[in-house]
């Protein structure tokens, strides 16, 4: 599956006040061909015209899952730039926590956390008070 196929599952609507600053945070698990377990993926972003539909996160994330990685910076990577590409968030973080433990009550066996911010934007204070992810 290529970026554009998988990119198609994803669906945008207006953001309903692009004068705000806000964070939407959407999470869901994926099933990763290589390697046993489980990723738990957050994403985090403050959207700039467009939001990203909860409903397609999840599909998106079922087609990503279904695809062969060599690892999971690879996997992440490309979810962080489809997003991107998507939904051209003003800040966007992505975080993918690989856990072989199948109760995911164990600490993260691997974890990755990716972030992009378009250029002109900054919102530190807004993002001071986040917490890590």
């Amino acid at each position: 599956m290529d970026a554009l196929t998988r990119r198609n599952h994803i669906e945008t609507t207006p953001n309903p006040d692009e004068r705000l600053d806000y964070v939407v945070t959407l999470t869901g698990t994926i099933g990763l061909r290589t390697a046993a377990g489980s990723c738990q993926i957050s994403i985090r972003y403050i959207p700039d015209k467009l939001i990203i539909s909860q409903a397609s996160f999840a599909a998106y994330l079922q087609a990503v899952g279904e695809m062969e990685w060599a690892n999971l910076e690879e996997a992440a990577t490309a979810m962080l730039e489809d997003m991107g590409n998507e939904v051209v968030a003003r800040w966007m973080q992505l975080r993918a926590s690989l856990s072989t433990d199948i109760s995911r009550r164990a600490s993260p066996n691997h974890q990755i956390v990716l972030e992009d911010k378009q250029p002109q934007w900054d919102n530190a204070s807004l993002l001071a008070r986040l917490g890590a992810i």
